[in-house]
């Protein structure tokens, strides 16, 4: 999931994602990042790109969490990064 490609519409991208601010109630914490070479290979570390054909995920950001297929809080350190639900099926 690193290489982040946000989309707008549901139907089009892999993952159906809903933002919470709890960490209790996320599946994964998620730390963003700049560099794709920081990104690559990991889960919680997310780069945001301009290309459909560079990332390695499709997002669309979703407001209700019972249509959502991941919960994800950010934070700012990637040291407390990581999957929260480790029977997430995305993992």
């Amino acid at each position: 999931m690193a290489l982040i490609k946000v989309k707008d519409i549901k139907s089009t991208s892999k993952i159906k994602a809903c933002v919470v601010q709890s960490r209790s109630v996320a599946d994964i914490l998620v730390c963003e990042v700049t560099s794709r070479s920081v990104a690559e290979g990991t889960d919680y570390l997310w780069c945001y790109v301009d290309f459909e054909s560079v990332s390695t995920s499709t997002i669309c950001y979703v407001s209700s969490r019972s249509v959502a297929d991941l919960l994800v809080c950010f934070v700012s350190s990637r040291s407390v990064a990581g999957w929260q639900n480790h029977n997430h099926p995305f993992i």
